[in-house]
């Protein structure tokens, strides 16, 4: 088979396999919906389970119809194999496409003249559509011929952008194919430049592992964490195309359940609210919420008697409380301790023989109600939300200030108190989840009395545990429990998160199996890792470390020019090695006023997406003067469904485009910490680079 022609007969017949295949999983899904709901518990379950992997199959099966075949190789044994994003069989069962995924696969992408790993020949199959319009071929047994895998990968890069992440699962170099096969128990730890593809080996090697170790990960998830709902935006429909529907993405900022933050505080602020220092004030702030005190209580009831307590039972009430209980279990065990004792009490003033359990009973009864009780023993232990607390800490000056004595100085506790936001920052989810640890549950089984007041008149009864429900899929499971841990964890721009966002994220990968890429000279954070060693520290394993240099997005012109603005603002030039060639960038002056004329001038009509970077300190008004100048300007979510997406340099990591227009270069690369953000801004480049002067009119 040597042929386009012969290519197309072999496409024809894998998308007819497809279309059966697809209608015989919808046919099995129909007959599993209408079979009525019989047998025990555990019948139920399988049941369950049964769907979720047919609605997985069905689902990577619709997916999979954009370039369904990509690759072919031939071995030394006379056996060929067509490579797609799924692996498909005939109705006789026998093998048609081969996933990706797949060990017989890994020579697609890791074979070479030297090591051909028993591959003669390794084809590469373009289409449009269903049309096979190419086919390039590498002969690997032949020692005369030399294989590249940048050729195809910078063939990919060429292509114009779409407004999502491009088609790369036929473009993997075998360096990142070598990483994204690396075993599942470790910590892989990708650090490289813009462009060197270590999102393209995060997503691939997610969706590998999913693959290879089903059984494992099927049950805990996978959990992407990008940089900002612009990226995941960017990189939703990559993973389905590789064959994976049910992974949870998720930025920073919502790692806490039903929180979706994106606001950044001014940089001193987030300096010490990602510093690991906040662990030890939520601690404080919490322990400060225990005042059992240290001498007798006697409480008067609404009926006029009177209950007390020795400072002695007190003390064991206190003493009865595992160490290791969390706020709120805590609280539950000392009321269940404490109320005895009053019962207890309550019998001997009656007269009434204490050791009697059904005289306890009526006794506690009795008092359990008493708004004197309820004050009386919530001020011993004040109940209270992640959320309550937290917001405590950052417009109280006072409640602060006790937390975070001998913790930070006046001056951090200041910065702290002085943003007046009504809204959650991106760092604040992380003491979010750290209050939430220290706290616990707490669900008060009654609604009658708020759990977040501090009168003293929130309900006393140990709280119950939450019911199971049961959702349709692991990733919504997930998502609605904070303490879900995740079979596998992947990191992306790792560079961005505070040392308080990692202890964050090492709660939700206690499994220690974790794909981190970032690139340390691109960090923008105040709070921010120096190095992996430090990152990693909450977290622990075993650390795979790999460094990709070569560059497939960026031309080396472009790469000269965002290196020339980060060390002229400070930062440290990076180790970069750019394969293509380009133009050098355009240098525009204009007046304001002009800005949205010029950028469309300088778009014209060329091939794929656009981007407009703007400063932060100028970003609301340019952006709504491009917005109201033409609808070809988008920002915010609907940014990159537009033409022209207008972002600041931050909402740009991960993200490429064909031409970027960098607005007021000298304000941006000045607004972060060593140039990071002219360099982010600069490589995100593909084809064209502008860089915007604005002067006065």
């Amino acid at each position: 088979m040597g042929s386009i022609e012969d290519e197309q007969v072999f496409m024809d017949d894998a998308y007819d396999t497809l279309e059966h295949h697809i209608a015989y999983l919808d046919s099995r899904v129909a007959r599993l919906r209408a079979a009525p709901s019989v047998g025990t518990v555990q019948d139920e379950l399988e049941r369950q389970a049964q769907f979720e992997n047919l609605m997985h199959q069905l689902k990577a099966a619709r997916q999979s119809g954009a370039r369904l075949c990509f690759g072919r190789i031939d071995t030394s044994a006379h056996d060929s194999y067509h490579i797609g994003r799924i692996g498909l069989r005939d109705t006789d069962g026998d093998p048609v496409l081969l996933d990706w995924r797949a060990p017989n696969a890994a020579g697609f992408y890791q074979a070479t003249t030297v090591n051909p790993m028993g591959v003669t020949r390794r084809r590469r199959i373009i289409t449009k559509d269903r049309t096979v319009t190419h086919v390039e071929d590498e002969l690997l047994a032949d020692p005369t011929f030399t294989s590249s895998d940048t050729d195809a990968a910078a063939a990919a890069v060429e292509a114009p952008r779409e407004g999502r992440m491009g088609d790369i699962i036929a473009t993997i170099a075998a360096d990142q194919d070598a990483i994204v096969r690396s075993p599942l128990a470790q910590i892989t730890v990708v650090e490289g430049g813009p462009g060197t593809g270590k999102t393209v080996v995060a997503l691939h090697r997610a969706a590998w592992l999913l693959y290879t170790f089903r059984d494992k990960l099927a049950k805990d998830g996978v959990l992407v964490i990008g940089p900002s709902t612009a990226f995941l935006h960017y990189i939703e429909q990559v993973l389905p195309s590789l064959g994976e529907t049910d992974v949870v993405l998720l930025t920073p900022g919502q790692l806490f359940p039903g929180i979706t933050a994106t606001r950044s505080d001014p940089m001193a602020t987030a300096a010490i609210k990602g510093d690991l220092r906040m662990t030890a004030v939520i601690a404080a702030a919490v322990e400060h919420r225990r005042r059992i005190p240290a001498h007798d209580v006697a409480i008067t009831l609404d009926d006029g008697s009177t209950i007390s307590m020795t400072s002695r039972q007190l003390a064991d009430a206190r003493k009865s409380v595992p160490k290791q209980s969390s706020f709120h279990a805590g609280r539950d065990q000392f009321l269940t301790r404490a109320l005895d004792f009053l019962a207890r009490d309550r019998c001997r003033r009656r007269s009434e023989d204490p050791s009697d359990e059904d005289n306890r009973r009526d006794a506690l009864a009795d008092i359990i109600d008493d708004p004197a009780v309820r004050r009386t023993l919530n001020h011993m232990w004040l109940p209270i939300s992640p959320e309550r607390l937290v917001h405590l800490l950052l417009t109280d000056p006072a409640t602060l200030k006790q937390a975070a004595r001998g913790i930070l100085t006046a001056a951090e506790q200041r910065a702290l108190t002085a943003v007046n936001e009504s809204d959650w920052s991106v760092d604040d989810v992380p003491l979010l989840d750290e209050a939430a640890h220290v706290l616990g549950d707490y669900v008060p089984p009654r609604p009658r009395w708020s759990a977040e007041s501090d009168d003293g008149m929130s309900e006393l009864s140990v709280s119950d545990p939450a019911a199971n429900v049961l959702t349709t899929t692991v990733a919504e499971r997930a998502l609605e429990d904070r303490e879900w841990i995740y079979g596998h964890v992947v990191v992306d721009e790792a560079q961005e998160l505070s040392t308080m966002a990692w202890h964050c994220v090492a709660r939700r990968s206690s499994r220690r199996s974790m794909t981190i890429v970032g690139d340390l000279q691109q960090t923008t954070h105040p709070a921010g890792a120096r190095d992996w060693d430090e990152a990693l520290r909450d977290i622990g394993g075993t650390v795979d470390l790999h460094t990709l240099t070569v560059t497939y997005r960026i031309t080396k012109q472009t790469a000269a020019t965002a290196v020339e603005w980060l060390t002229r603002a400070g930062g440290q030039a990076p180790l970069l090695q750019p394969i293509r060639e380009g133009e050098p960038a355009d240098l525009i002056t204009c007046a304001e006023p002009h800005l949205p004329s010029s950028i469309r001038a300088f778009v014209g009509d060329a091939e794929g997406r656009a981007c407009v970077v703007l400063p932060d300190h100028s970003y609301l008004r340019l952006a709504r003067q491009l917005r109201g100048a033409s609808h070809d300007f988008g920002s915010g979510d609907n940014a990159l469904d537009s033409p022209i997406a207008v972002l600041t340099a931050r909402e740009t990591k991960g993200l490429e485009f064909d031409t970027v227009i960098v607005v007021d270069p000298v304000a941006i690369s000045e607004q972060a910490a060593r140039g990071s953000d002219i360099y982010v801004a600069c490589t995100r480049a593909t084809k064209r680079l502008a860089l915007v002067t604005l002067v006065t009119p």
